[in-house]
């Protein structure tokens, strides 16, 4: 199938539920070690090693997505959100406010608290990451300031999660966009990224998504040209053979805010 044809993450075909459903729950497929246990073992080890640490995070993810919120609100006092459309909004809200059948994840705050050697504790830690998200904002990429009318401070850590490569529609947006981002972090803070290489798809129920194609050289010239400095960079060759998306490997990076650009 011709990636032109491909639908977009913004277009309403998009089922946030049925996102998260495909994706971030254990046994719904063989994708759940690279787009949940992988990325909390990596941010586990990264926060309670100390070397990343602040009062604020600004957190940019595909979908409604907690589970790395979870991870996190132990080491940051105040966490922002920032979505991009209405629906992803109201299914994040759900989780937020505990409204009866928002989507659930328990799994996940299991997992974290037996990192932590706390496996009694994972039932209060949902909460607790919910106490630390202050604000959730719109972001549309298109728009000089992304988060308008929204103003908000710089902040100390930026945590994004696979979504640049699906907002992206080709290799210069990724790089205007990660520059947008770079300028909602201070000087001196560090961006956390998760993404994969050479993906080109992702399936949400019945519809094909398009996916930004990148590698290594491509991911860490990008990321050096908005101002960062790479101070860690691991990857996870995938084991899945499920055939909702192509994508070869799980990349995990660390980088650090060196200059304004």
């Amino acid at each position: 199938m011709d990636s032109s044809l491909h639908k977009h993450y913004h277009d309403e075909e998009f089922d946030p539920r049925g996102f998260i459903d495909t994706y971030f729950y254990n046994g719904t497929n063989d994708m759940f070690v690279d787009t949940v246990v992988y990325p909390i073992k990596q941010l586990f080890k990264t926060f309670s090693s100390g070397r990343v640490r602040g009062e604020t995070l600004l957190d940019v993810s595909v979908g409604p997505l907690a589970f790395h919120l979870i991870t996190a609100c132990d080491y940051f006092k105040e966490i922002n959100v920032i979505e991009f459309t209405d629906a992803n909004i109201r299914e994040f809200e759900m989780w937020r406010n505990k409204v009866p059948g928002a989507a659930d994840w328990s799994h996940t705050a299991k997992i974290i608290c037996e990192l932590e050697g706390k496996s009694e504790e994972w039932e209060g830690k949902e909460d607790k990451a919910r106490r630390a998200v202050k604000r959730i904002v719109k972001c549309d990429f298109t728009k000089d300031n992304p988060l308008e009318p929204a103003v908000l401070p710089q902040m100390d850590c930026l945590l994004c999660m696979f979504v640049l490569q699906v907002v992206s529609k080709n290799h210069q947006a990724f790089c205007n966009y990660l520059k947008k981002l770079a300028s909602m972090l201070k000087t001196g803070g560090h961006m956390l990224m998760v993404g994969t290489y050479n993906g080109t798809f992702y399936m949400v129920g019945e519809h094909k998504f398009f996916s930004l194609s990148y590698d290594e050289e491509f991911i860490r010239e990008a990321v050096c040209d908005a101002g960062f400095i790479i101070e860690n960079l691991e990857t996870l060759p995938t084991k899945k053979t499920s055939t909702f998306s192509d994508y070869d490997h799980v990349v995990f990076m660390i980088a650090r805010k060196e200059r304004e650009v």
